[in-house]
């Protein structure tokens, strides 16, 4: 048909570039942690390896990212590629289901949130230690929120709408120093491995370019720490 887009009848070249897609905008948003990471590295397989593990993605992905040359770890690249995984995400939305739906609302300093709060500070992490002592709870969450009316952080719960709006999580983020938006996502244990994290890391993306527009975005920790 004249002037119409021809459709291919395998997807797995668009697909692979979407993976691919999402390896490479995910290393860019934890550039400074992939380069930590690299620099602690041996050698140039050790380093693949700690890519790897960093943003559990495939070997061939973490060697494209390690094949990246520095000059385009810069905003301008991250948001071209922004597009193009955008625009690759919607050509196949025909071809592939949806992720986990999740939803986003403010968080507010009442239960379940502060419940919510309160396990993600006193969770251990690798080092054993915690993001706040018990008695200091109350002062982070009051802190948090003076700095969503000042405009510097959003912090939303991450809600299951498949199972009557369970909160499974939280979405902070914060404007940090350097004039980025970084972003820490939680989600509780027991939903973890079900991409929750995953789902909310996308719908975050929106969420935040809509409260802090022009500024980029960097994922600082791992998906439920």
């Amino acid at each position: 048909m004249s002037g119409a887009h021809p459709m291919s009848s395998s997807p797995e070249p668009t697909l692979d570039r979407r993976a691919l897609l999402d390896s490479l905008v995910a290393a860019l948003e934890r550039r400074h942690e992939v380069l930590d990471a690299i620099i602690e590295s041996t050698d140039r397989d050790d380093a693949a390896r700690n890519v790897r593990r960093l943003l559990d993605v495939p070997a061939e992905h973490a060697d494209a990212v390690l094949n990246m040359q520095l000059w385009r770890l810069n905003r301008q690249d991250l948001r071209r590629m922004q597009k193009e995984l955008e625009d690759v995400n919607s050509a196949l939305n025909w071809i592939t289901p949806s992720d986990r739906d999740v939803r986003l609302r403010p968080f507010v300093k009442q239960e379940p949130d502060t419940s919510l709060y309160r396990a993600r500070a006193t969770e251990p992490r690798e080092d054993g230690t915690t993001l706040h002592a018990p008695g200091q709870i109350d002062t982070a969450i009051d802190e948090g929120l003076a700095r969503i009316d000042e405009e510097s952080a959003a912090w939303f719960v991450v809600e299951d709408p498949d199972d009557d709006g369970k909160a499974v999580g939280l979405a902070v983020g914060e404007l940090g120093d350097h004039g980025e938006v970084e972003l820490r996502l939680w989600i509780t244990p027991e939903c973890r491995g079900q991409g929750f994290g995953t789902s909310t890391l996308k719908e975050s993306r929106g969420e935040l370019a809509a409260c802090f527009p022009g500024v980029n975005l960097v994922v600082r920790t791992k998906l439920g720490r």
